[in-house]
């Protein structure tokens, strides 16, 4: 066998997803096994607000592949497998990584500014795939919200009811092991939900660019007078 085919097999998972997505799987389970041997690097990693306060920005992507739970990297081997296969296929792999390390950043900078304000947050520590894998779950079920999905052929759900099951999941975890605890899922959830409303960082630049342009014309038209009228209830003919 030649070993550039052994290597494509290794990516897919023996064909059964997309290269990008098999290759995010064995980066995750690959940093997780050496997180395991060297704690002393892996602590540079994880997601903690005042390191990022001070300039160690790199944390907000490195914390995703950070995972010490096997559980947790079997349920996101498996999540992926399902669900980044097809949005692989509907986005491409591309659009699939950047959207995992956008979601991932933008999870752990809401972290961060809470922070500013939640003592108890800034002294949280934070690792693990599951806040832009639960995105990834919510963009699927956005995607196709009437496909059926079942899970072990026991839940049957659409696509709609998962990321209503995934957001209340995720607040029913926080009731338990405490709200902070949940908030980069939480942020990741909800930031999809509103990414697919239309609310993009360039969607909102544009609409702060229109709001900035009309608060000029208003702040312009407040000097504009009538000088001169047709008759009697008649529209002005021009302004001065």
């Amino acid at each position: 066998m030649r070993p550039g085919r052994t290597g494509a097999e290794l990516l897919t998972l023996g064909g059964r997803v997309p290269p990008g997505v098999g290759g995010l799987i064995l980066a995750i389970l690959g940093t997780s096994l050496v997180a395991q041997f060297a704690r002393t690097l892996a602590a540079y990693g994880v997601l903690a607000a005042p390191a990022v306060l001070e300039g160690e920005l790199w944390r907000l992507v490195t914390w995703t592949f950070l995972s010490g739970s096997p559980l947790e990297l079997v349920f996101t081997t498996l999540m992926l497998v399902w669900f980044g296969r097809d949005l692989a296929w509907a986005w491409g792999t591309r659009r699939l990584l950047l959207t995992w390390l956008a979601f991932g950043a933008a999870s752990g900078a809401a972290v961060v500014l809470l922070s500013l304000a939640d003592p108890g947050m800034a002294q949280a520590v934070f690792a693990g795939p599951s806040a832009p894998m639960a995105a990834l779950i919510v963009a699927w079920g956005l995607l196709y919200p009437e496909r059926h999905l079942s899970f072990w052929g026991v839940l049957p759900l659409t696509g709609m009811q998962l990321v209503w099951i995934t957001i209340g999941g995720t607040l029913f975890f926080g009731v338990f092991s405490g709200l902070r605890s949940v908030v980069p899922d939480l942020a990741a959830e909800l930031l999809m939900l509103l990414w697919f409303r239309g609310l993009s960082p360039r969607g909102a630049w544009q609409s702060i660019r229109i709001w900035l342009g009309e608060r000029r014309m208003r702040r312009r038209a407040r000097h504009l007078r009538v000088v001169k009228k047709n008759g009697k209830g008649d529209p002005p003919q021009w302004l001065n």
